[in-house]
């Protein structure tokens, strides 16, 4: 009898562990294709989905905006004009702009086209496409007859994006200055407008979406913080992508589609001479 229990014991262990190699080798395909997903870079993960994911600006007219429910601006016409050309469906991730890399680098999106400038610092954590915008970053308020030395800005109230450039650029050149940080560009314009602060940090494309006329034309230039193309953020080491991205700016750009984009949205044409410049 205890012979006989031994070895059923030991056939029902058998059995068991059989069953448990047979569910391993059932779900090991599985399993070779989830880790082959992980391991294969951007591009192939998108072409296979055909699903390209962007973070777009959430408020920051006239690069994006969301209007009777949808986005809309220059950022998001080259996001859809970028899937149709990579003949893929595209997911508008709206973000602010302190969220554009995080983003990124976590994963929750492929790509980011919402006005990027580029700096040493964001170089260190993701790379850049080809400029496919040309802005520059000043400082507009109040007409000052002349260019005004940093001094004068000490203590005054300069509103500007939370976790921008701007912001970096303008802590660097006006050190003196009442920094006030708001979430996005159409916070900063309403705060301008009722009078709660004094000047404006941010490009010249956002002085251009006051839609109070009479309010837009006494806003002017008065400092130079920077000269800030746009660029289109990809994860570093997305080499594939990143060269697919510029094939899509050059073409575009040599077609007209981008400056036609730029007229839409900026009322300005881009420089003739934009896409032939050397990426810098």
């Amino acid at each position: 009898m205890k012979t006989s229990n031994l070895a059923g014991n030991r056939r029902r262990v058998i059995a068991a562990a059989a069953a448990g190699l047979g569910l391993l080798l059932a779900k090991a395909p599985f399993a070779q294709q989830a880790a082959a997903a992980k391991t294969g870079d951007a591009l192939d993960n998108i072409l296979a989905q055909r699903l390209l994911r962007v973070a777009v600006p959430k408020e920051f007219p006239p690069f994006g905006s969301i209007r009777n429910g949808n986005p809309e601006g220059y950022d998001i016409a080259i996001a859809r004009m970028l899937a149709i050309d990579m003949k893929v469906k595209l997911e508008l991730v709206p973000v602010q702009s302190s969220d554009r890399l995080p983003y990124l680098r976590d994963g929750k999106v492929d790509l980011v086209i919402a006005s990027l400038g580029k700096n040493a610092e964001r170089e260190k954590q993701i790379d850049f496409t080809l400029a496919y915008a040309p802005l520059y970053n000043g400082v507009f308020g109040p007409p000052y007859g002349g260019v005004p030395e940093p001094d004068y800005f000490k203590g005054r109230r300069i509103g500007v994006t939370k976790g921008s450039l701007e912001e970096e650029l303008l802590l660097r050149r006006l050190p003196a200055a009442a920094v006030v940080r708001y979430d996005n560009s159409a916070a900063i314009i309403d705060a301008y407008l009722k009078h709660e602060i004094e000047y404006i940090a941010a490009a010249n494309v956002v002085i251009e979406s006051i839609k109070d006329v009479t309010a837009r034309d006494r806003t002017r230039f008065v400092l130079m913080l920077n000269e800030s193309p746009c660029y289109i953020g990809v994860r570093k080491g997305e080499e594939r992508l990143l060269a697919r991205v510029n094939k899509f700016l050059r073409e575009a750009g040599e077609s007209q589609a981008l400056a036609i984009n730029a007229m839409v949205w900026f009322k300005a044409t881009l420089p003739t001479d934009f896409f032939k410049r050397p990426a810098s």
